[in-house]
């Protein structure tokens, strides 16, 4: 009887995790990991991870762990691989509209994407220009032009596979 007592306790305490574990989100910190990889990958040049951590954490109060930014670290492929799925559809409307700019050579042109942009034309932009054109425009200015040259001119060894994959040349 003991041992029926101490087994429906013991799966009444697993079924309480699972039920709990459901209302987690696991994707909260890997998103921001993504999200955060680039500036992660930079400042560690300089950092260590238990630094970049307690920096966020200090600065900005994001709770991101020095063992899961060595995780990224480990692993720059991936993690590039993953920010740039998250802005890659953007890239593509950008290359539909502008058909003479490469991607291998546009995504590290800060003053060709600057004439992109028409800055101080806010008016004229919203008219001239189609709203997914205008979307794609502003995402990469936040997301990706946003990164150092530097980094981003260090990432294109990781993007070269990617962009290889798809059909373009290195």
């Amino acid at each position: 009887m003991n041992n029926i007592e101490k087994s429906a306790t013991v799966t009444d305490i697993g079924q309480e995790l699972v039920n709990h574990s459901k209302g987690f989100d696991s994707r909260g910190k890997h998103g921001l990991v993504v999200e955060l990889f680039p500036f992660v990958f930079g400042a560690s040049e300089r950092m260590s991870a238990r630094a970049i951590s307690r920096h966020l954490k200090d600065k900005h109060n994001v709770k991101l762990s020095a063992v899961t930014i060595t995780k990224a670290l480990n692993e720059p492929q991936r993690y590039w691989d993953l920010f740039f799925d998250r802005i890659e559809p953007y890239v593509e409307v950008h290359e539909k509209w502008n058909k003479s700019e490469r991607r291998e050579v546009f995504l590290y042109d800060d003053e060709g994407f600057k004439i992109t942009e028409f800055p101080g034309r806010a008016l004229l932009r919203k008219h001239l220009l189609k709203p997914e054109l205008a979307e794609a425009i502003n995402v990469l200015r936040e997301k990706w032009f946003s990164i150092d040259l530097g980094i981003r001119l260090k990432a294109r060894s990781y993007l070269a596979e990617r962009l290889i994959g798809k059909g373009f040349k290195k």
